[in-house]
């Protein structure tokens, strides 16, 4: 499970208006906003721009929606390990020449 994050999301929302809207650079910005790095607000700018669809890639959304896809996948792939276990089991217990 992913730790906590530090910044709260109108944290997120405000910085990223800073750079994109107000033409500051991350670095300024992140700076000013005493962030440990600055390339933890170049991430949420580069996806804001896909959000806003000023560049080309997967929006949050979609990220959102592949990640549960992959858990369910996982979720549904441990199911089936499970049933081929119990049909080889059950598949041995009524077979007449393992008697």
């Amino acid at each position: 499970m992913a730790r906590p994050s530090k910044y709260t999301p109108e944290f997120r929302r405000r910085a990223v208006e800073e750079v994109l809207d107000r033409q500051r650079t991350v670095t300024e910005v992140a700076n000013s906003l005493s962030m440990t790095t600055p390339e933890t607000l170049r991430r949420w700018v580069v996806q804001a721009r896909i959000d806003r669809g000023l560049v080309v890639g997967p929006t949050t959304e979609e990220l959102a929606e592949i990640k549960a896809l992959r858990k369910e996948v996982a979720d549904q792939q441990r199911t089936i390990e499970i049933l081929k276990a119990a049909t080889t089991f059950f598949a041995r217990e009524n077979d007449p020449s393992q008697r």
